[in-house]
């Protein structure tokens, strides 16, 4: 019956019905041609992608020179128990032969052997003593380092300190040691005015300063040095008296100050040459060769004659070196090892501490065991002294054919994944339309890839390598690229890289033609940025119409609605007076 229709369900139905059926006539449509942009905006992002993932790998194939991508080098030894060996791209291809008759060796020096638990004839009250220890620079100069140790009374036991307990004190102080730069105590004025320099290991930094108080010329330097990346300075204030505290904060690295304009380095006593932290030039250690003894050793940090330990002298009235047998000074005595107190000094003799070996029949040596300076782009690595019966080790570098392989293999990767990602969204089948069929930017990309992958390249005589065919990959327009001749391409490679380097990165080259055509996709100003921002001005378009339509087909239904519950009422009371009407029985 038509009143059922005015219950509360049937009006509810009613309204669902109307929106239903205008949403189907208004919003579906808008929905459709919404849900399309996506997908295309979400597809250029995903071309976007493959293009700039593929343009990548051209970016490396149409590099030339050292750049190139087939410039790499491989490098093999004909023995790595011997030597190892490694090549970049800047290498030349050649043999070489070589013979290791010496490793080089850290410089090694070594205390005497003391009864752990005695006690130190030489520390006898706490204190602070202080050694010089310098060092080979590698270049023929030298670097200093200035250590200071501190006994305190808490090392000390009824009066005394062990020998044990000295050389644990040397060891953290040499082992912690930075290069520190203290200036005298200063009081008053000075008349200079100039500059000096700061060298932090060759980066030279020049520092000005004023006639002034030493107060003011020290904290007008620290300001200066505080903006040195690795250096800090800091003023230190006894009275009237003033005093410049410089700290290197890597111990691998030197200072030297140096080039005053007037006077004030001499003034404050900061002039150093090649200062640098004890730990970055040498390595302490404490151990126990028995049970009831200890003793130290220092071993350079670096390798070779020119890094060797040049001298440990104590300064001043210091006795830390003399307590363990180690102020040498300048002199070089040989360690030996008794069966009483060894005598203490150099483990190794000068001549023991370069690498020594035959390169193409040349005796030469080095400070260290691994090589860089002898062959361009080839690093040689000493691994073990040869025996005259050990056969002499060949060293050969050449074009790395196995990297090349590979980097043309993704290249076909590279290029596929765009090639058929664009195939499946341009093709059609029975029951779905292709979503870039009939597209201009994919149609132009696929045209692109086509001519390149399938044509000849200008410039290349047809008697060389002047297309893919040539390297044994076919291209086919259903499935892109395929390796279909592995051996011609690996004979290519091996046999004439040149032609297959040229084959990509000449002018016309294949790298150079895709990313030519390929790169005006990409970036802000390219065609696929252009057209995502079209499709995203599409889709809020879209959005904004959905939501004007969806408020209207909104507001009709409530419109709808209360005219049904008006009906309803008026249902209602004309279903109430209807026995008034009703005959009686």
């Amino acid at each position: 019956m038509a009143s059922d229709l005015l219950t509360t369900s049937g009006i509810n139905k009613l309204v669902s019905n109307y929106i239903a059926s205008e949403s189907s006539k208004r919003l579906a449509p808008l929905n459709t041609r919404k849900t399309r942009y996506q997908d295309l905006d979400s597809a250029y992002s995903t071309i976007s992608s493959k293009i700039s993932s593929f343009t990548s790998i051209l970016s490396a194939l149409k590099g030339t020179g050292t750049s190139s991508a087939f410039a790499d080098k491989s490098a093999t030894s004909s023995n790595t128990n011997f030597v190892s060996v490694t090549a970049n791209s800047t290498a030349l291809t050649g043999s070489q032969s070589l013979r290791v008759n010496q490793l080089a060796k850290n410089d090694l020096v070594l205390s005497r052997d003391l009864t752990s638990s005695a006690a130190s004839t030489d520390i006898t009250a706490a204190g602070t003593h202080n050694f010089v220890i310098t060092a080979g620079d590698g270049t023929g100069g030298a670097f200093t380092s200035t250590v200071s140790v501190t006994f305190e009374a808490a090392d000390f036991t009824a009066g005394t300190i062990s020998n044990q307990k000295v050389m644990e004190k040397i060891h953290t102080a040499v082992n912690s040691d930075k290069a520190v730069v203290t200036s005298n105590m200063l009081t008053g004025s000075s008349v200079s005015s100039g500059s000096f320099v700061i060298d932090l290991n060759g980066a030279r930094t020049t520092i000005s300063y004023s006639a002034g108080t030493y107060s003011s010329i020290i904290d007008n330097i620290i300001t200066q040095v505080n903006a040195i990346s690795g250096i800090t300075a800091e003023k230190i204030v006894n009275g009237s008296n003033n005093q410049l505290k410089l700290t290197v904060a890597d111990s691998s690295k030197y200072i030297t100050i140096s080039n005053d304009t007037s006077n004030l380095v001499a003034e404050m006593g900061i002039a150093v040459t090649k200062e640098k932290g004890a730990s970055g030039l040498v390595s302490a250690s404490t151990f126990s060769p028995v049970n009831t003894t200890s003793q130290f050793s220092f071993t350079a940090k670096q390798s070779g004659f020119d890094n060797r330990i040049l001298s440990m002298t104590d300064s001043g009235t210091g006795r830390a070196l003399t307590s363990i047998g180690l102020n040498l000074g300048a002199t070089r005595p040989a360690f030996v090892q008794s069966t009483g107190i060894d005598t203490p000094g150099y483990v190794y003799a000068t001549t023991a501490l370069n690498s020594r070996f035959e390169f193409n029949g040349l005796s030469l040596e080095r400070n260290f065991n691994t090589i860089t300076d002898l062959l361009a782009g080839v690093t040689f690595n000493l691994k073990a002294v040869m025996q005259s019966t050990d056969s002499t080790v060949s060293l050969t570098v050449e074009g790395d054919t196995t990297k090349v392989k590979e980097r043309v293999q993704s290249f076909v990767t590279k290029f596929n994944e765009l090639y058929t990602y664009l195939k499946e969204k341009s093709t059609s089948t029975r029951t779905t339309r292709g979503l870039l069929l009939g597209d201009s930017t994919t149609d132009s990309i696929l045209t692109n890839l086509r001519t390149v992958a399938a044509g000849t390249i200008s410039g290349i005589n047809s008697s060389e390598i002047n297309s893919l065919s040539k390297l044994g990959i076919t291209f086919t327009t259903n499935g892109g690229l395929t390796i279909s001749d592995n051996s011609r391409l690996e004979t290519a490679i091996k046999d004439n890289l040149s032609q297959v380097e040229a084959a990509f990165n000449s002018a016309n080259g294949i790298a150079n033609a895709l990313f030519n055509r390929l790169n005006p996709y990409l970036g802000s100003d390219g065609h696929i940025t252009k057209s995502k921002a079209n499709f995203t001005s599409s889709i809020q378009y879209l959005s904004d119409s959905i939501k004007s339509q969806q408020t209207r087909i909104d507001k009709s239904a409530e419109i709808l609605r209360n005219q049904y519950q008006k009906l309803q009422t008026q249902l209602a009371t004309l279903l109430s007076n209807q026995r008034y009407f009703m005959p009686s029985s």
